[in-house]
């Protein structure tokens, strides 16, 4: 695969994680496959917002789904790949805020005007 394509589709993932809950919903579906109302009731918000952020998922290919009787079964398509993606995102976000931090520290005991 040619680079400029590895880095925009390393970007369109890192765009689709962005989302805070999106990233809940992937983070509640690494425990086990869920039912739509089951991650409604994990992520607090309304049937119709969590079922958009899960279509996003989807179609990102990150999730699979099966029906399962009248409800909908969400399942991470490959968990593997996105326990490793969540690892990395979660260690660079640790090191940008303790970076960040040590910045302001230095910014706030640095010589004044």
């Amino acid at each position: 695969m040619a680079p400029k394509r590895k880095m925009e589709q390393a970007a369109a993932l890192a765009g689709i994680l962005s989302n805070p809950m999106r990233l809940a919903i992937v983070e509640r579906l690494r425990e086990r496959p869920t039912i739509v109302g089951d991650l409604v009731d994990a992520v607090g918000e309304s049937q119709a917002t969590v079922s958009k952020q899960l279509g996003i998922l989807r179609d990102a290919g990150l999730l699979q789904c099966r029906p399962d009787g009248r409800c909908r079964e969400y399942a991470l398509a490959d968990p593997l790949l996105v326990d490793a993606a969540l690892e990395a995102l979660h260690a660079l976000a640790a090191q940008a805020a303790a970076m960040g931090a040590k910045c302001r520290a230095r910014r706030s005991t640095g010589p004044v005007g």
